[in-house]
């Protein structure tokens, strides 16, 4: 008897052992009617001539049993297993995607106070923390020279505490709006416009030549001079004064801030009692003299 034939027998006496043992069917009925189709025989021949080697034992049925018992937990424990990895793998990469985009969140509101840190709230340039870090940045790739000289530009308002006491402070929060964005206007991207505080703002111009420079600061300083502010009916004047001061690689920033503000200081006292409203003082980087813009 061929080794196929026997496991053959064997599954076919304990499936039949374990249904009767799971539906409380008598296997009776099942082992001679097995017996009779594994056998070649009817009826009591069947019943009394077992196939050699299929001899029912309660024994063995057992241990077939428990064997298929045994067979159904492990498989039944490896399901389970695999889905509790499921469901482990599943949870962590729920955690690992709102972590990721907690992370996002984080950076995302990081940025956004690192930019209210630096940014003026009433004119929207930089503030005075944001320009030294921009000033601080720029004196370092001079002296790396990643980039040419340039030109710092300080700005007062000469008549701003006449807007406030004639006109309101709203009058004069409008005033300074108009400069930041008239300085805004007059500047590249590289470039750099803050406000300092009050009415006190600076450029930063970057990457250019000293004759260059010189020529935009008095553009803009003609500009500023001639813009008027519509005030309910009424049109303000804006007049402003500017110290200028050049830089290279190896110039020290305060000392480059202090020379552009002492500038400022000569202008505007140079300009006081002044009317004129179409003339414009500036520190020439070129020459250290005085020139004037008409």
């Amino acid at each position: 008897m061929t080794t196929e034939i026997v496991k053959s027998r064997e599954i076919a006496v304990a499936a039949a052992v374990a249904g009767a043992a799971l539906t409380g069917i008598t296997l009776a009925g099942d082992v001679h009617r097995t017996n009779g189709k594994l056998s070649g025989r009817k009826g009591k021949a069947a019943k009394n001539h077992p196939p050699a080697g299929l001899e029912y034992k309660p024994a063995d049925a057992q241990t077939l049993f428990a064997t298929l018992e045994q067979h159904q937990r492990e498989k039944e424990g490896w399901d389970r297993s695999m889905s509790a990895t499921l469901a482990l793998l599943k949870q962590a990469h729920n955690m690992l995607e709102q972590a990721e985009t907690r992370i996002f969140e984080q950076e995302q509101r990081i940025c956004q106070l690192e930019k209210v840190a630096t940014t003026d709230e009433l004119t929207g340039l930089l503030n005075r923390r944001g320009f030294y870090d921009a000033f601080s940045g720029e004196i370092e790739r001079c002296n790396r020279g990643l980039v040419q000289s340039g030109l710092l530009v300080l700005i007062d308002l000469d008549n701003f505490k006449m807007i406030n006491d004639t006109y309101g402070h709203l009058a004069g929060d409008a005033a300074l709006r108009l400069v930041a964005r008239t300085l805004k206007t007059e500047i590249r991207a590289m470039d750099s416009a803050a406000r300092l505080g009050g009415d006190e703002f600076v450029l930063l111009l970057s990457h250019t030549s000293k004759r260059d420079a010189a020529s935009r600061a008095q553009t803009i300083g003609w500009k500023l001079n001639n813009l008027s502010l519509a005030w309910y009916g009424e049109e303000i004047p804006v007049r402003a004064s500017l110290g200028l001061k050049d830089f290279r690689a190896g110039d020290k920033a305060e000392m480059i801030f202090n020379a552009a503000d002492a500038g400022l200081y000569e202008q505007k006292e140079s300009r006081k009692g002044s009317r004129e409203s179409s003339r414009t003082v500036l520190n020439d980087p070129l020459t250290e003299e005085q020139s004037v813009t008409a």
